[in-house]
């Protein structure tokens, strides 16, 4: 797990770092470019190799800051619509989709392991679950958009950790809620009305770093949180974990202990030292076979998907003159 958290926080760091080197290699694409100008105009007429040198530096300079961009905007590849029709129907489909997923989730080895839902769970779009009007403000639509695939990606490499249930999914609510009911903009569970991560901990920075948190509770062992860290550590998406909380539920019922002769239960190892020690004796040996395994605990995974904003080449240009 440490090794996991520790390639979010260098992958935020390194998209941080590299967005500072936007303007030193565009400085210095037009240094080379003044000196191939200068090269051009003067006198005596320079020779064909320190021209075609020159413009090979050009190139290569142009090429750097080209793969510069690229890395910085890797979450720009999510298109996001500004149609509010489009929008809302997406989202529709969305929660249809990833409950339908949920409910059909396989493991590795293709034999079904249903993940469980709370009821009318529409993974952070709670609001929009019974009513789909678009929004008033189509400055908003795009955004929406944006987090509704962002959550699609996180819930893909959710469900291939393999949890035994989502209890809640969270998002910043940047739109203006259609209806001011009981509840909206509560950020309880199921609510709908959203969260915000703490500005000491966001790598926000207005007109330079722009992002979108989520929060995502799921229940599992240790496995799943370990395999889905170890998906997001791809950093396919420029999302890093700001916060995991841990909690695991009280001791085992009497049902619990039952199902724990499976395995599941470490009562299934102690419980052979209590009690009767004839009965012990006389139970079956299959029943006294000690098997370890951890209980089932709820983790609370708090994200933040971070777009660095670049200035257009017109207004780098711009700047650096």
């Amino acid at each position: 797990m440490f090794v996991s958290l520790l390639a979010f926080a260098v992958g935020a760091y390194l998209a941080i770092a590299e967005s500072g080197k936007i303007g030193q290699a565009t400085q210095k694409i037009n240094s080379a470019q003044s000196q191939l100008n200068n090269l051009l105009n003067s006198d005596p007429a320079p020779t064909e190799s320190n021209i075609e040198s020159s413009q090979q530096n050009v190139a290569e300079l142009t090429a750097q800051l080209e793969s510069i961009r690229s890395n910085l905007q890797r979450g720009a590849r999510l298109t996001a619509s500004s149609d509010g029709i489009q929008v809302m129907a997406a989202i529709q489909q969305f929660i249809s989709e990833y409950q339908r997923k949920s409910a059909d989730n396989t493991n590795e080895n293709g034999e079904p392991a249903p993940v469980s839902l709370p009821t009318n769970f529409a993974f952070g779009f709670e609001q929009y679950i019974t009513e789909a009007t678009p929004l008033s403000d189509s400055q908003a639509n795009p955004v929406l958009d944006k987090q509704r695939q962002i959550i699609s990606y996180l819930l893909n490499q959710l469900l291939a950790a393999n949890p035994q249930s989502i209890v809640s999914v969270h998002r910043e609510v940047r739109e203006r809620p259609a209806a001011t009911g009981r509840g909206a903009g509560s950020g309880r569970e199921g609510s709908g009305g959203g969260f915000s991560i703490s500005p000491a901990i966001s790598a926000s920075v207005p007109g330079a770093i722009d992002t979108l948190g989520f929060s995502l509770t799921f229940t599992g062992y240790t496995d799943t949180l370990r395999e889905f860290l170890n998906r997001l550590a791809k950093f396919e998406l420029p999302i890093v974990v700001r916060s995991i909380e841990v909690s695991r539920p009280a001791a085992p019922t009497a049902e619990r202990s039952t199902r724990a002769a499976a395995g599941r239960n470490l009562d299934s190892i102690f419980g052979l030292f209590e009690g009767n020690a004839g009965a012990t004796e006389e139970a079956p040996r299959e029943a006294q076979k000690p098997v370890i395994a951890e209980n089932l605990s709820s983790f609370t995974v708090v994200l933040e998907f971070i777009e660095v904003v670049l200035p257009d080449e017109s207004t780098e240009r711009e700047a650096n003159q």
